[in-house]
């Protein structure tokens, strides 16, 4: 025959491609269709890419998949599927007829795949193809280091399968069903048109040649151009002996990178401006150049990362907060949503990994905690004054121990009244015990309160003893009572300060934010404490919470950045935090991300970069950089002393009316009482009367 003379080189070339781009490789998945259809080049293809796979010098774990073997497309998809999250699949190598099936299954794959994206090399081995149509797939942009080979044109109908090439396969009906559904019309139909004409043809040996085939991937325009790299001559020896999987993504030849961002301060600092007075150019090609100002700590990132790596950034503008989000229905909104329907590539702005099974997500970029500004303790209303010295378990003793007093001065003045009725010196009057009860009660607390009371006389010693030891422990108790007093009248006394989540959590006070991505990290948590946080959370306008952060019982949500500063937003004023605290403790920490859709091909570069930024300090320079340039630095200053326990102290002032409001509310409830009881003898005398009269 003369098809097996022709195709001798291939062997080699497949060694060549196979010892040098694979051999290295983890794994390697082969794709291939092996039915009666399969035209002699095919199995060509099969022959050699077998051969040099058995020839290496190391082991590698291999992975086939026969499509005669499948029922339907879709189990091709749930096969790939299948080998990629098995392992850490980094080659793959088709030989099918239309390997377009392949490249859609493939995309089905990283679009659902556990594991991320992994691949380092792809190499389809073709027959009829166009690489201007094949190499022309979006989808291959997914997976740019891709190598196409195939037959030169001009000797296709000598390549094409004979009449008769061996015996043929045993194949059953389903496997000849799937051959002809999925050859189509490309190599059958071919092979049957010019069978007759393979015996008889007998081109020049040296014009039977593979072309090696790629896509442009880079540039600004024509990215899914074909571009022929090589050729493979019969001699076994390349036309040009150019890299054949060039590294297409470290000089990315200002290709364009549709990239979205928010305004959040210090990270992303994103507006539409006048033509020419932005920075970067915006998605929209109906908008002027340069119409965009994209600055902040991940800004500068991003930027620097295109100018190393030659890409021409264009960004989308979404405003204050609009994160965004995707949904369980399916829906999606804002920035987030834009990744979901793939309207821009990349995305980043102080991002969480909120999303991970259906975005793809960087190395971690900055440290971000998320805590609460609330209310500083405030100084206890005046009028509490009196009670303040003692608490509420030293001011039910002191009741409990008048009323015990007074009980055993009533049982002492019945005591002298027995006594001197015994001895014949008390008149026949019976003992009023129902007054001197009342005037033990009063005489008892005007002992307390070192105040003069009606005469008491006690003819004995030991109620002289017990009165004498009930003043010295009176007096004792007045001077610690009105020592404190005092105290209390120049230093006020401030409520217990609220500077942790769980009592922040304790107290149910509300907090809020301009965004629901504030609780999204605990909304489903299963603390306890996390849990009322999240259910006291409320989403709120810049107007509201300006004028929350001036409230006894509301916090704001602040953020503590990696280089230690804050983030706060426009509604934290100074006037505001200068009587406010910050929470000790975290709500929740997170690390920022740069988000982007699944399998996208530069997240490797970018995690390379964003590790390179950290190590070399210059991510915590942008950011220091970016809190000066758009946060209130007298506002910063304050907060930094407030999480430092640093607190202005007040200067003296003069007494006014509100510092005597404790005697003034004494002297209110008294003669309030006083009143009251006064009106109910006066009804009730009233009322006994009017029976007596009757």
């Amino acid at each position: 025959m003369l098809i097996q003379p022709l195709l001798g080189h291939l062997s080699h070339l497949l060694h060549i491609i196979v010892t040098q781009y694979f051999a290295s490789l983890s794994s390697v998945l082969i794709v291939y269709n092996d039915t009666l259809l399969t035209s002699a080049l095919q199995l060509e293809y099969l022959s050699s890419l077998q051969l040099a796979l058995r020839n290496l010098s190391r082991p590698l774990l291999l992975q086939w998949i026969n499509v005669a073997t499948l029922l339907d497309y879709n189990d091709l998809e749930l096969q790939i599927l299948k080998a990629v999250n098995n392992t850490v699949t980094e080659g793959f190598i088709t030989i099918l007829p239309q390997t377009s099936l392949f490249i859609h299954a493939r995309y089905f794959a990283t679009r659902n795949a556990n594991v991320r994206l992994k691949d380092k090399r792809y190499l389809f081995l073709c027959e009829h193809e166009d690489p201007r149509v094949l190499l022309g797939m979006e989808i291959l942009q997914f997976y740019p280091h891709h190598l196409m080979v195939r037959p030169e044109q001009t000797a296709a109908i000598a390549l094409g399968r004979p009449a008769a090439t061996g015996t043929p396969r045993r194949v059953d009906t389903v496997t000849m069903r799937l051959g002809m559904e999925w050859d189509g019309s490309s190599a059958s139909a071919d092979a049957d048109a010019h069978a007759d004409t393979v015996t008889t043809a007998t081109l020049p040996h040296r014009d039977i040649n593979f072309e090696l085939w790629t896509q442009k991937f880079l540039g600004a325009f024509g990215n899914l151009d074909a571009i022929r790299l090589d050729a493979f001559l019969p001699n076994e020896t390349f036309v040009s002996s150019l890299e054949l999987y060039p590294n297409k993504l470290l000089n990315l030849q200002q290709r364009t990178l549709r990239m979205g961002s928010i305004t959040y301060v210090p990270y992303t600092v994103t507006n539409y401006v006048a033509a020419g007075e932005g920075n970067v150019d915006p998605i929209n090609p109906h908008k002027a150049n340069h119409s965009i100002a994209f600055h902040g700590s991940e800004a500068n990132l991003m930027k620097s990362f295109c100018a190393v790596h030659n890409c021409h950034l264009r960004v989308e503008s979404y405003g204050a907060d609009n994160w965004g989000g995707i949904y369980d229905n399916g829906t999606a909104d804002g920035m987030l949503g834009d990744i979901y329907k793939q309207r821009v590539e990349l995305a980043i702005g102080c991002i969480y990994n909120w999303y991970d099974q259906i975005t793809e997500t960087s190395a971690t970029i900055a440290r971000s905690s998320v805590t609460i500004l609330g209310p500083a303790p405030a100084p206890l209303p005046s009028w509490r004054s009196n009670i303040l010295p003692f608490n509420s378990g030293t001011w039910l003793l002191l009741i409990f121990t008048v009323l015990i007093c007074s009980l055993i001065l009533y049982l002492i003045e019945y005591y002298n009244y027995y006594v001197q009725e015994m001895l014949g010196q008390q008149n026949a009057m019976k003992f009023p015990h129902r007054e001197k009860l009342q005037k033990s009660l009063l005489d008892t607390f005007a002992l307390f309160i070192q105040q003069p009371s009606a005469p008491l006389g006690f003819n004995r010693f030991a109620a002289r003893f017990y009165l004498a030891t009930l003043l010295c422990a009176t007096i004792t108790l007045e001077n610690i009572y009105s020592g404190q007093l005092k105290s209390l009248l120049t230093i006020p006394f401030y409520s217990a300060p609220i500077d942790t989540i769980a009592k922040w959590a304790h107290a149910q006070w509300k907090w809020a934010a301009p965004s629901i991505i504030w609780v999204h990290t605990v909304e489903h948590s299963d603390l306890v404490n996390e849990q009322i946080m999240a259910r006291n959370f409320k989403v709120r306008d810049y107007d509201f919470l300006y004028n929350a952060s001036f409230l006894p019982n509301y916090g704001l949500g602040i953020e503590r950045l990696a280089s230690g500063a804050y983030s706060f937003g426009d509604y934290v004023t100074q006037a505001a935090v200068e009587n406010r605290i910050i929470l000790h403790d975290d709500l929740y920490f997170d690390w920022t991300r740069a988000v982007s859709i699944r399998g996208w091909t530069l997240m490797d570069i970018l995690n390379k970069h964003i590790r390179i930024c950290q190590e070399s300090g210059l991510y915590v320079h942008w950011e220091l950089e970016s809190i000066v340039k758009y946060l209130d630095k007298k506002t910063q200053e304050i907060l930094l002393d407030l999480n430092n326990g640093h607190k202005v102290k007040e200067e003296p002032k003069p007494l006014n009316i509100p510092d005597i409001s404790g005697a003034m509310f004494v002297l209110a409830f008294g003669l309030t009482f006083a009143t009251v009881v006064m009106t109910l003898e006066l009804f009730w005398n009233t009322f006994l009367s009017s029976r007596h009269s009757q």
